[in-house]
């Protein structure tokens, strides 16, 4: 069910994806409430048809971090423009080196190709974010990205997966 639902899911985002969009989810996402407190933030770099939030890793005043994929885990890699290669998936990662301590990190920026209304996140199937979110501290803010016309009633979430603390999408901010 889920495999299907995603595969629905991802067709339709091919064809709603747009730049305007994006910004809107920029937008939004600088406006969470305890996103200026926030020092250090895990984000992502876009895949094809993922929101492109790029421009956020270019604002003062943050430490920004980008995952790296190692087996079946996600390393936690500072960012620097100037470091980053393709790598597994083809997804653009950092050659930085893997941080020691998660506990620093305060806010994680994570795509979704869905989200459903009580939070759950429907990625790629392979749970890199859920076994990521184990290893961070309790009170870090997890923040889902997608298109609105993406939220689902449910993703049919399992035991294991996560639930994030606000959804962001081009129209609005969902507080879970």
């Amino acid at each position: 069910m889920k495999n299907e639902l995603r595969t629905n899911l991802i067709q339709k985002r091919k064809l709603i994806c747009s730049q305007k969009k994006d910004e809107g989810i920029i937008k939004n996402l600088l406006t969470i409430e305890e996103f200026e407190q926030t020092k250090h933030i895990l984000t992502y770099y876009p895949l094809k048809y993922e929101p492109d939030i790029r421009f956020c890793l270019g604002l003062p005043k943050k430490t920004w971090y980008l995952p790296r994929v190692n087996g079946e885990i996600l390393d936690i890699c500072k960012y620097n423009k100037n470091e980053l290669k393709k790598g597994s998936f083809n997804i653009t990662e950092p050659t930085t080196e893997n941080i020691d301590d998660y506990n620093i990190i305060d806010m994680v920026i994570a795509p979704a190709i869905a989200v459903d209304k009580s939070g759950y996140r429907l990625g790629y199937g392979k749970g890199y974010y859920d076994r990521l979110f184990n290893h961070l501290k309790k009170d870090c803010i997890k923040v889902f990205v997608t298109y609105e016309e993406l939220l689902v009633d449910t993703i049919y979430p399992q035991s294991y997966d996560i639930q994030c603390d606000y959804i962001v999408t081009e129209k609005k901010i969902y507080k879970i």
